[in-house]
């Protein structure tokens, strides 16, 4: 019983690794296989929380773009945006930006 767990648990490592290394993404086992994405997902779209770009004041340095650890496209304020459930509110790109054009 024990060793089956097991398998289980290497076998799912096994396709998180194998997933991140095909599709070149760190995050893959969260984005692909992790059942809570079905409900996160739609919530984070829907969300009221978001960075928000004020695009008079962005001067398209693009640091914000390069210090995000998901590679969302922050100075995108539409919804439809690359990635824009993967947001993880972490804030870094407002940190760096030299205009204080994100807001959160």
């Amino acid at each position: 019983m024990k060793t089956m767990k097991i398998r289980r648990i290497a076998f799912v490592m096994l396709a998180a690794f194998s997933l991140a290394i095909l599709l070149k993404d760190n995050r893959a086992f969260c984005k692909y296989i992790c059942p809570i994405t079905v409900f996160l997902k739609p919530m984070s779209y829907y969300s009221l929380l978001r960075i928000k770009c004020d695009e008079d004041k962005c001067i398209r340095c693009r640091k914000c773009l390069r210090t995000c650890p998901m590679d969302v496209e922050v100075n995108n304020n539409s919804r439809s945006r690359k990635n824009a459930t993967e947001c993880i509110l972490c804030q870094q790109c407002t940190k760096v930006c030299p205009t204080k054009a994100l807001k959160c």
